[in-house]
């Protein structure tokens, strides 16, 4: 339940991110507008979407694996089946139904890298699988390659533009570049789903056991001071966008760094926080709520901003008051709509095909 939820906080902070938080100013007297500049400019930093999908590839891995972790041998026709039904059919029809907007593909563009990674790690799943006794090994691997890769790029060669990581490196090194956090993901859930095999001698290596050595310290101090640990997460993003920022009313004292530095090392920081929430069970009834409106995350996440291609094409005009509203409200209501003729049928699709594998366990969100 909490993991659905967290998925939906996820999916809304790439949805502020990309719709930009409201201009307070428009909705405070004159005296009071260096107040509205001020909450904008905050606001802009807290919601760094880049960070969000980051937090969504470690839920991915969690999700994957915690939904497959009973099954001793994995059927790979089942798998990639249900995989593809689950995630690809959704895209596809997408994908047809925003032809006609003048500005629908490019617009779905911009959220496709994130899912060209996810089907890398899907594809790759099984055969990550099989050696899961290196775990720790995978990580700290993936996440070596990842940084020789960027160090070479930075040293020899040039990015395709400030902070574009996919136009410089491509789907198989974007994919690479954030891995570690998607691993890491798959670590988590074998360590809460299947924690009796950690009890047997040589059954992890020894990085691995390390590394599940710090996740549980790091949990046994954080469970207790799990709001502190959401305000550095929600901070490090802010900071992580500040610094990549080429904006000019930047200060001069904070340095420039891009995204292919930060976001990489961002993502342990969010396995761990990942790691101590789905140890600690939801205290209030908002967690419910929340995990109910995680069950069409991806909807709102892959639909939200053809929100903005439909009304360019109506000639909405976006510098209004209530553009903002509207836009938001448009969004929530075509994800919604989208989820439940589209993203669900092909859920449900997907737990068909996985019930032709022996013993599998329900589907994952």
């Amino acid at each position: 339940m909490k993991i659905d939820a967290l998925r939906f906080l996820a999916a809304f902070w790439v949805l502020i991110f990309h719709f930009h938080p409201p201009v307070y100013t428009d909705f405070l007297p004159t005296q009071l507008e260096f107040v509205g500049t001020a909450l904008w400019k905050l606001s802009v930093a807290i919601f760094d979407g880049p960070a969000a999908v980051i937090v969504f590839f470690v839920i991915s891995g969690y999700c994957i694996h915690g939904g497959y972790h009973r099954e001793a041998v994995l059927k790979p026709i089942n798998y990639y089946a249900s995989r593809f039904a689950r995630i690809g059919i959704p895209l596809v029809i997408l994908f047809f139904l925003v032809q006609p907007l003048r500005t629908g593909t490019n617009y779905l563009n911009s959220v496709l890298w994130s899912l060209y990674c996810e089907m890398v790690y899907y594809a790759l799943y099984p055969v990550l699988r099989a050696r899961f006794r290196f775990l720790g090994e995978l990580i700290v691997g993936s996440a070596l390659l990842g940084g020789i890769m960027v160090a070479a790029v930075r040293l020899f060669s040039h990015p395709a533009c400030d902070n574009c990581v996919y136009e410089t490196y491509g789907v198989a090194g974007t994919a690479l570049v954030y891995s570690a956090g998607w691993i890491s993901g798959c670590l988590i859930a074998e360590t809460q789903r299947n924690a009796h095999r950690f009890l047997v001698q040589g059954a992890f290596s020894r990085l691995t056991m390390l590394l599940k050595s710090g996740i549980d310290g790091f949990a046994g101090v954080f469970q207790t001071r799990l709001v502190l640990l959401r305000i550095v997460v929600v901070a490090a993003g802010a900071v992580i966008m500040t610094v990549s920022s080429t904006s000019t009313s930047k200060p001069a004292f904070i340095p420039y760094i891009t995204s292919d530095i930060t976001l990489p090392t961002f993502q342990f920081l969010a396995a761990l926080w990942i790691a101590v929430e789905t140890m600690t069970p939801p205290t209030t009834r908002i967690w419910t709520w929340l995990a109910s409106l995680g069950a069409w995350s991806y909807s709102l996440y892959l639909c939200h901003k053809t929100t903005l291609s439909l009304l360019e094409a109506m000639h909405y005009d976006p510098s209004t008051r209530s553009a903002w509203f509207v836009q938001m409200a448009l969004a929530l209501a075509l994800s919604y709509g989208f989820y439940r003729f589209v993203e669900r049928p092909a859920h449900l699709l997907s737990q068909r095909l996985r019930k032709h594998t022996t013993d599998a366990p329900p589907a994952t969100a």
